[in-house]
């Protein structure tokens, strides 16, 4: 215990040192943006598999040219997630509504999802721990604003004018308008709050290395504004009798120098609070005991549909029983979805590893491709006899759809209640899915409407994804109901037992 009082009295000392500041005074653990930034990382997870997805569309096409499939992220803020993903097929090449010419199957489908509501529980840091990362965040801002106004006092070195000898100004020579260092002083008065105010002024200055800028024989001659002899001079072309003369004096490495000060200005102003956050969560990743995300989600969909049916007919030949069904489905599915992570830190023995519900609606344009079953036929066809006087036979077998007696469409609403349950750190896990489905066709219809209450239970299996940073790869073994009015045995046998890949979301 004295080591540790003894190393953060250390720390505040040279805290000191640096000049007389104040850190952020914190209402939570970590400052509302880098709260903000780990909200979004568990949601693009969670939704996508990835903490930092890159935006674009993916299309894989075969060498036949008669599959294609899509996947990609659409849009990506703190708002909300859009994405698409699809798989169309066809031999005669893609045609998305064409009744002919259709594709033969595939569905595309565009998701979006928003969250609504968003809390984390947390357990407080030790003073150590929050010294330590006060003063990693203070060496970040000083090394940072030290070496931007270093690399401007070399810039000011540089003398660049017209042939008429006006000068050309590269970057903003005003302190109060330039970019990079508005942004300073914002991060700085946002992070670090110091007396009256003053922190952008109080920040302790230090000289950078300036060697690396110089070429060697002129690295010790630097003087600022001294004369310049004629073989220091460059004259570009720009332009029709147009040139810009740059005078380089003190033997700068001009290419070097112009290209670290760009980076170092890009850096303050799109990266500097991004790796301040990035100190932030680091410092307090084992403080989190829980995060919970209830968002919302938006699914239009696109369905082809594309199959053989065989109706028996006893005035027609095999082959003419066969008749290629073809049709588009669509409609939106809305979904409210919960999710609970649990933090690093927890010490509820209770409380579950990952737990996900979810609640859907959907309203479609639908068929009643699920009453057709997909059978084998056979037909055998006497040709003769051989010289023996053996009957010789000749067999033809075709796969078909065989159900109603008719293709059609009807209007559907769905209702589905999800949940996937991890207990514990073990990878293993049970689910459940229950629904209620209700198709109502047209009034002169040959076909009932259809009331069906389809369920699913079964276990999770989680493997450890080869590739890094992507999600787990999650077996699912499960017993499968179409039905609940039916039987699972005699005539029905609506019980089916299968295997399974993926989930509709990513634990970490």
């Amino acid at each position: 215990m004295k080591t540790q009082i003894f190393f953060v009295l250390s720390l505040i000392l040279s805290m000191i040192s640096f000049a007389q500041v104040e850190f952020e005074k914190k209402n939570g653990l970590v400052s509302s943006k880098a709260y903000s930034k780990k909200i979004a990382t568990d949601f693009n997870y969670l939704i996508l598999g990835e903490n930092s997805p890159q935006q674009g569309i993916s299309a894989t096409l075969n060498d036949a040219k008669s599959n294609i499939k899509l996947s990609g992220l659409l849009y990506a803020r703190s708002s909300g997630v859009l994405s698409v993903e699809a798989d169309l097929s066809s031999s005669n090449g893609i045609y998305f509504f064409d009744q002919e010419k259709g594709s033969e199957k595939g569905k595309i489908t565009f998701n979006y999802y928003r969250p609504i509501k968003r809390w984390s529980e947390y357990y407080k840091v030790d003073n150590l721990t929050k010294v330590t990362a006060n003063l990693q965040i203070l060496d970040l801002i000083t090394k940072t604003k030290n070496e931007y106004e270093g690399l401007r006092k070399l810039m000011d070195s540089i003398n660049i004018h017209n042939k008429n000898n006006e000068s050309i100004y590269i970057y903003e020579k005003d302190d109060g308008a330039d970019d990079a260092y508005k942004v300073l002083r914002e991060i700085i008065d946002k992070y670090i709050n110091s007396i009256d105010s003053k922190g952008f002024d109080r920040i302790k200055e230090e000289k950078i290395d300036e060697a690396p800028y110089f070429i060697k024989e002129k690295a010790t001659d630097f003087k600022q504004n001294k004369p310049t002899s004629s073989d220091e001079i460059i004259e570009i072309n720009n332009g029709k009798n147009s040139k810009i003369i740059i005078e380089n004096g003190n033997g700068l490495k001009l290419t070097k120098l112009l290209q670290d000060y760009a980076a170092k200005r890009e850096f303050i102003i799109k990266r500097l609070e991004d790796s301040i956050n990035k100190i932030e969560l680091k410092t307090v990743e084992a403080q989190w005991a829980g995060n919970h995300i209830f968002f919302v989600g938006i699914n239009p969909f696109y369905e082809r549909q594309s199959f053989n049916r065989f109706t028996y007919d006893s005035t027609q030949t095999f082959q003419k029983m066969f008749v290629k069904e073809r049709g588009n489905t669509y409609g939106l599915t809305f979904s409210l979805n919960y999710s609970l992570e649990k933090g690093k830190g927890s010490r509820n023995i209770y409380k579950p590893e990952s737990l996900f519900l979810r609640l859907s609606a959907s309203v479609s344009r639908t068929s009643n491709i699920s009453s057709f079953k997909n059978s084998t036929l056979d037909i055998t066809t006497p040709v003769g006899n051989d010289v023996n006087g053996n009957p010789v036979t000749f067999t033809n077998t075709d796969s078909a759809f065989i159900g109603d007696s008719i293709y059609e469409f009807g209007f559907g609403r769905k209702f589905v209640f999800d949940a996937y349950y991890y207990p514990f750190s073990l990878p293993v896990g049970i689910f459940g899915i229950l629904g209620y489905e209700r198709i109502v066709f047209n009034r002169n219809s040959l076909i009932d409407d259809k009331e069906l209450y389809p369920m699913r239970l079964g276990m999770l299996f989680s493997l450890a994804n080869k590739e890094k940073n992507k999600p787990l790869i999650t077996i699912q073994a499960f017993i499968d109901r179409t039905d609940l009015n039916l039987s699972p045995n005699s005539e029905d046998n609506d019980l089916r037992f299968g295997l399974g890949i993926g989930l509709p979301i990513n634990f970490n």
